[in-house]
């Protein structure tokens, strides 16, 4: 017999019993050795084996009884097992640190592969599947709110502001191109910089524009950031952190902060070095197949991370506690600016032959 404490399911009272097994059923016994009730055991609920826990055996009635000795609860596992009892291999796993710890190495690796390898492949269908006017829609959104909190209108002059659209207007784009481009300039204290928003939305900094001029430098910065648009960069951006944000959201609630947060999902977004080197080899063929510079656009990535490099520098000596600057520079230097793209870019003008057309200011 197994010695077991009794709660009849109606009051809190435990009484202390000794459970057995006869002719299919399970009898509970008095200390005297009285028989309290029994019922067979096809319809007995017995709990999972868990180490430092309670064993439960529950009635139909929701009476139970309560395993907690742990010589007792090797006692009922034997008998279990003589009844033809047999327990899950989840169970079984749980009981066992090695499997215990095989599954968490498991989970990590998935989850790892899911995020390096997964994660992309599925943003970027899900990115291929959003219409264009709900694209749109999310860069109008995301302009307006930078226009609140750190972009102000242009100080160029207008005439200037026209011939650049024109400018890029005029190219003769590849025939699978299925965006339309805006290009809006702003004010800011965020240094030379240009950025693309989903949808088309090409933003240009007055900063920029004093720093490289109007020819193929400025046309090739223009260029890559509609590669960063054609191939849905930072939608796909957007979708990967949302989904990460939904899993969380899933684990540890608060799922109502998901959509709220998209805007900000693209105000923080960093492009990989990868989908760099696909907008800069949009880019460049995009100029070669006008008879404009690539050396020149190269060029004007080496202006830009000497000047940010500088401004880093600058800014950690004057303004080392300023933490909303600081969070802005780290935005605006969305794209890594590093020396393998410029030399990239360098080795595809040498073997195509380069241009002659300059980078005229």
């Amino acid at each position: 017999m197994i010695l077991a404490t009794y709660f009849d399911g109606r009051t809190s009272r435990a009484q202390p019993v000794r459970l057995a097994v006869e002719a299919g059923e399970a009898v509970l016994f008095d200390p005297e050795g009285t028989p309290l009730r029994r019922a067979p055991l096809s319809t007995l609920r017995v709990s999972e084996r868990v180490k430092h826990a309670p064993r439960l055996i529950t009635f139909e009635d929701g009476a139970f009884c309560e395993v907690n000795d742990p010589a007792e609860q090797t006692s009922l596992n034997a008998l279990l097992h003589r009844t033809g009892y047999r327990e899950g291999w989840v169970v079984l796993a749980q009981n066992s640190w090695k499997l215990a710890l095989g599954a968490l190495l498991t989970m990590v690796v998935v989850l790892a592969l899911g995020y390096r390898y997964g994660l992309p492949w599925g943003a970027k269908v899900v990115a291929n599947m959003v219409p264009q006017r709900a694209e749109a829609q999310l860069g109008r959104s995301t302009l307006t709110a930078m226009d609140e909190r750190w972009l102000r209108p242009s100080k160029l002059p207008v005439a200037q502001q026209d011939r650049i659209r024109a400018r890029f207007a005029a190219l003769h784009r590849p025939p699978q191109a299925t965006h339309t481009y805006h290009i809006v300039f702003r004010d800011a204290d965020i240094g030379a910089n240009a950025f693309a928003l989903p949808g088309g939305d090409i933003v240009v900094t007055d900063a920029l524009v004093k720093l490289v001029g109007e020819g193929d430098g400025l046309t090739g910065v223009l260029a890559h950031e509609a590669g960063h648009v054609e191939y849905r960069h930072g939608l796909r951006q957007v979708i990967q952190s949302s989904a990460i944000g939904a899993t969380a959201a899933l684990l540890f609630g608060d799922v109502s902060t998901i959509l709220s947060g998209v805007p900000a999902a693209l105000l923080t977004l960093r492009y990989s070095r990868d989908y760099e080197r696909d907008a800069d080899r949009y880019a460049a063929l995009l100029l070669q197949e006008n008879g404009l510079s690539v050396g020149a656009f190269a060029d004007v990535l080496q202006a830009l991370e000497d000047t940010h490099g500088g401004t880093r520098k600058a800014d950690a000596a004057k303004k080392p506690d300023a933490a909303s600057d600081d969070d802005a520079s780290a935005f605006f230097s969305s794209h890594p600016l590093t020396r393998e793209r410029i030399d990239t870019l360098r080795r595809f003008d040498r073997t195509h032959g380069g241009s002659d057309s300059g980078d005229a200011d």
